[in-house]
């Protein structure tokens, strides 16, 4: 009897088999993870089998050599197993005019080569969707360009100019009274098109700025630019053609578009790069083996497995030893040996042969898509914030426009009223301070970008031009190694192993050192009420409340003598302390050279902890910081910077835990190491992107490099203006040539900026 298919109804090749080729078996095994029914199933394999006989009928794959074959990449989204990839994947090489297709069901990220002359994208499209999944663009763009609008400035601009050539030449040349009144409506059309549509958005907010008496560029091309048009308007309703200037009009605010395109096109090439980053992060987390769920279903608290040269989808607790490559985050691929208990981001690439993680019990996060979020919108706000350009403007503009204003008036007054308006626009012109807006923000995007290569990611790149007086450190995870060992137990109550399970259970799933390290201690029980605070928790079991902390949580307790050099960890009930527990923890290696370098550059160093005076004295001795202070609350923490800030330092603080968030944020640069708890984190200008605080040796370099091309760009834009205002002021520049010599200051502001010597 003759067997037939179970998706397709061919023949198969043995009466063993189910299925008459691999591709029905791809089909049966999609259908079986989608759990579909009746005539919603019977529709879906008859999609999925378009894959395996397009057209209905078996197709050979199509061999066809291209040459420079077009290369198209775009997401893919929708497919629930391996076997959606293999399907699309053979749907794609059947067609004609397609040389290669491949498919990353992980990070469901399809490349496709092809013949552009036989397909196109809307092609490949329509043929996987005409599968069921569906297929979205990756997008590289920070805010579309309106190139039209662009384009078309641009055309306007320059008829102008050539319009302008024939009104101006009327006193020379015999021409025509309609075609000078011709030319004249076409350069009124077009220089109050450019300000009102092409240039809408910069004329905008100079008029914004004006109202509010906020005064900067913007604000001074729109009294430039309505100046000229206005007195152009007189001039044509008089009459006078030869004192036109709408092509003034017209040049300067498609010169000043050009420089925000330009500056534009910085930024998106930082973005961009920063942006790559995430396109192929997995967009499936592996569950077990072949079984994959998308990782916005995944809940916290769920176990996921990575696989040797996987990228790790979302970040995670390591639950075994294993080692991976942070390359992708921070730039450096070297091979790190992680421990159990380690948090380990989004974008790490495992190098052991498997790894299990498990979601934060505190939800699910992503390294990653912070990191690219967080420079989106470093990008996004730097038009916002109030920069030393824009403090320079308040003042810079209404000086320029009262030299402005006495030139005009003085030349009136000697009866010269062409020259002096002629001055007056030259003036208003050359002084458009657009080299002071971007002195300051486009170096400190470029120095984000620096940061995030040496491993150190940027959320807020105004730290960037602080100088830091004085370096404040936490202790435990961030000068020692924050894998403290219990070296000593001692009960002042009868033991009770059950006690190690209570303490255990608080202890769990908290993102710092000794909370890990206390977290080893017996089995995990059911806990309720948690509650997490800066130096203790507690929970409550059986109707009773248990609280573990630092020595300030019980402090009548005497510690013991040969507890005297240990972190310790007390824990007992609401009334009683039960036990003592005394950890070690080693100072890491890096510690020493980085410090030494620091010491080279003459910044101070402190350490403030809430450890045990006698622990960090011992720590600040062994790394030569003579001011060290243990025992310290989160709230005295902020009040030392408190007092060193108002004593005129700048303090940068590096912190971990909880209890240095409000340390963090106080700080004039909040740093916070890799591992550090998500109130640190968030409350900190900056984080590690890998274990250890290696990258700190070479961000004073970028820090000195940010401050210097700052300076550099300042004394640019100050020198440019000053001489072009005095020769602006006596008629020696036109108001034509103002114009370009301000779009040429903004192009060496841009160049010196982008110019990083890498050592």
């Amino acid at each position: 009897m003759k067997k037939t298919c179970k998706i397709c109804d061919r023949l198969v090749p043995s009466i063993e088999d189910e299925f008459c080729c691999a591709g029905c078996s791809a089909v049966f095994s999609i259908i079986e993870k989608l759990n579909l029914e009746g005539s919603e199933k019977d529709e879906r394999i008859k999609m999925l089998l378009e894959g395996v006989f397009p057209g209905g009928t078996d197709v050979d794959v199509c061999s066809e050599d291209i040459e420079n074959p077009e290369k198209e990449n775009f997401r893919i989204e929708g497919m629930v197993c391996p076997a959606c990839a293999w399907l699309i994947h053979n749907r794609l090489v059947k067609t004609i005019g397609i040389s290669e297709a491949n498919i990353n069901f992980i990070s469901e990220i399809c490349e496709v080569k092809y013949n552009p002359m036989k397909v196109g994208f809307d092609d490949l499209k329509k043929i996987i969707e005409s599968l069921g999944y569906l297929v979205t663009k990756n997008s590289n763009n920070l805010n579309n360009i309106d190139l039209f609008r662009f384009g078309a400035g641009w055309f306007m601009a320059l008829n102008c100019m050539m319009i302008s050539f024939v009104v101006y030449s009327s006193d020379e040349w015999n021409i025509p009274l309609m075609m000078k009144y011709l030319c004249s409506f076409l350069l009124f059309v077009f220089g109050t098109l450019v300000p009102f549509y092409a240039a809408k958005k910069t004329f905008q907010m100079g008029i914004s700025q004006l109202s509010q008496r906020s005064f900067r560029m913007e604000s001074l091309v729109v009294l430039s630019t309505f100046s000229a048009w206005l007195y152009s308007i007189i001039s044509l309703c008089i009459g006078d053609f030869g004192k036109l200037y709408f092509d003034v009009v017209a040049l300067l605010l498609m010169l000043i578009e050009t420089g925000n395109l330009i500056t534009y096109s910085f930024y998106r090439k930082l973005y961009n790069r920063v942006n790559s980053l995430s396109l192929n992060l997995p967009k499936k987390v592996r569950i077990h083996d072949d079984e994959f769920l998308d990782f916005q279903h995944i809940e916290p608290g769920a176990q996921f497995e990575v696989i040797q040269n996987e990228i790790v989808p979302i970040d995670g607790i390591l639950l075994d030893d294993s080692e991976f490559d942070f390359s992708l985050i921070s730039g450096e691929s070297i091979g790190i040996h992680a421990k159990k208990g380690h948090f380990i981001g989004a974008g790490s690439k495992l190098l052991s042969t498997k790894a299990k993680l498990i979601i934060p019990p505190h939800g699910k996060t992503n390294l990653m898509e912070d990191i690219v979020n967080n420079t989106i919108e470093a990008f996004n706000s730097k038009k916002d914030q109030f920069t030393l350009g824009d403090k320079i403007s308040q003042l810079f503009v209404p000086i320029v426009v009262s030299i402005a204003i006495c030139i005009l008036f003085l030349n009136i007054f000697n009866g010269n009223i062409e020259k002096g308006f002629y001055s007056f626009l030259s003036i208003l012109i050359v002084a458009c301070p657009c080299a002071f807006g971007i002195a300051e923000p486009l170096v400190l995007t470029f120095g984000i970008d620096k940061m995030r290569k040496i491993g150190i990611q940027c959320h807020n790149g105004l730290i960037l031009s602080l100088k830091p007086d004085r370096i404040i450190f936490d202790k435990t995870g961030t000068l020692t190694n924050g894998k403290p060992n219990i070296v000593g137990i001692k009960w002042l109550v009868n033991e009770d192993p059950r006690l190690f399970d209570i303490l255990g259970s608080m202890e769990y799933g908290i993102n710092h050192p000794i909370a890990k390290a206390c977290s080893s201690l017996g089995k995990k029980i059911q806990i309720f009420n948690r509650e997490i605070f800066n130096d203790h928790v507690s929970a409550t079991i059986d109707d009773k409340k248990y609280i573990a902390g630092g020595i300030n949580t019980f402090p009548n307790i005497k510690i013991p003598e040969e507890f005297k050099d240990n972190t310790i960890v007390l824990f007992g009930d609401d009334k009683n302390c039960f036990l003592i527990i005394a950890l070690n923890d080693t100072i890491r290696k890096e510690s020493f050279s980085v410090l030494n370098s620091l010491k080279k550059l003459k910044i101070k160093m402190t350490i403030l902890s809430g450890d045990r005076n006698e622990v960090v004295k011992s720590v600040g001795s062994k790394l030569d910081i003579k001011n060290s202070f243990g025992e310290m609350s989160s709230e005295d923490k902020k009040n030392k910077i408190k007092q060193m800030q108002d004593a005129g330092e700048v303090i940068m603080m590096i912190g971990d835990g909880i209890n240095d968030s409000q340390a963090l944020a106080i700080s004039d640069i909040g740093l916070s190491v890799y591992s550090a708890e998500s109130s640190a984190k968030m409350s900190s200008d900056s984080v590690f992107l890998q274990p250890g605080i290696n990258s700190l040796k070479k961000m004073p370099d970028i820090i000195n490099k940010v401050r210097s091309k700052i300076k550099m760009n300042y004394s640019w834009a100050f020198l440019y203006n000053i001489i072009g205002i005095i020769l602006a002021s006596f008629g020696l520049l036109s108001p034509k040539f103002c114009a370009v010599g301000m779009v040429f200051s903004n192009l060496v502001v841009l160049f010196n900026s982008s110019i990083w010597k890498e050592k």
